[in-house]
C-alpha cells in the first residue's frame, strides 16, 4: 500500500508514494524544508504508520515542538535520533531520544536506526517513515565518500524494509558535484525554491517526466 502525502504538497505534484521510496527535500536556508519533511512524516500517523527523525542541526526538545505543530493528533511511534545534544535513552515530551555525539558520528547513526528497527519490529510498526534533517552538516565532519557509502547503506535500509525515507539536503551548502553525488542514491526529489510570490516547489525522479513548478504557499 503506497505512502500517502495528500494534503502535504500539492496534487498537482504527488499524493502518494511507493514503499521503500528515498526521496531528497531539497532547498536552500528559509525555504521551510523542514517543516516541509516533518509535515509528510506526521501524515502518516492517521494510517498507523510510525515517524523516525535523525536530526543533526536541532536538539531533540525542538523537533518534538516542531512535530507536535504539524501533527493532528498524538505522537503515536515517534523516535528521533539526536546528533546534537546530550539525552540518550531520555523521552522529550513523549519522543524516545537516541543519543549519538555529533553528526560525524556515522556508526553511532546506524548502531541508533538499527536498535530503532529492531524496536518498531517487537512493537508490531510494520510501517515508518524515516525523516534526516538534514544531510548538509554532515559533510561538514565527513568527506563526500564516506557519507555516500553510509546513506547507500541507510537508504538500503528504508527500501528493504518497505520504509519511506526523506532526507533534506540545502543545495546552496555544497558544489553541484557533491549534490549530484548524494542524489544518485535517491529515487527522487522534492525540490524547493524561493520565487517572487513565495516558495515552489516540483517532483522529479518518482513521476513520469519532472513536474512543473507549482507555489506553495497558496
Amino acid at each position: 500500500m503506497p505512502y500517502k502525502i495528500d494534503d502535504v504538497l500539492p496534487p498537482e505534484l504527488l499524493t502518494e508514494v511507493d514503499p521503500g521510496t528515498n526521496l531528497l527535500v531539497s532547498g536552500p536556508a528559509m525555504s521551510g524544508k523542514r517543516q516541509l519533511l516533518l509535515q509528510l512524516l506526521a501524515r502518516g500517523t492517521s494510517e498507523g504508520e510510525g515517524s523516525v527523525v535523525v536530526t543533526s542541526r536541532n536538539p531533540a526538545e525542538d523537533v518534538t515542538q516542531s512535530y507536535r505543530d504539524v501533527l493532528d493528533g498524538d505522537l503515536g511511534y515517534f523516535r528521533i535520533i539526536d546528533c546534537v545534544s546530550s539525552r540518550s535513552g531520555a523521552e522529550v515530551d513523549g519522543a524516545r531520544v537516541h543519543e549519538v555525539s555529533s553528526p560525524g558520528d556515522l556508526t553511532g547513526i546506524g548502531i541508533e536506526f538499527s536498535e530503532i528497527a529492531r524496536d518498531a519490529e517487537a512493537a508490531d510498526i510494520e510501517r515508518l517513515r524515516v525523516g534526516f534533517d538534514s544531510l548538509s552538516p554532515l559533510l561538514m565532519y565527513v568527506d563526500l565518500q564516506r557519507l555516500f557509502r553510509f546513506l547507500h547503506v541507510f537508504t538500503s535500509q528504508i527500501q528493504s524494509r518497505d520504509w519511506l525515507g526523506l532526507f533534506a539536503i540545502d543545495p546552496d551548502s555544497h558544489d553541484q558535484q557533491e549534490v549530484n553525488t548524494i542524489s544518485q542514491l535517491f529515487d527522487g526529489m522534492i525540490e524547493i525554491r524561493l520565487g517572487d510570490d513565495g516558495r515552489e516547489a516540483r517532483v522529479r525522479g518518482v513521476t513520469d517526466a519532472p513536474t512543473d513548478w507549482v507555489a506553495l504557499d497558496e
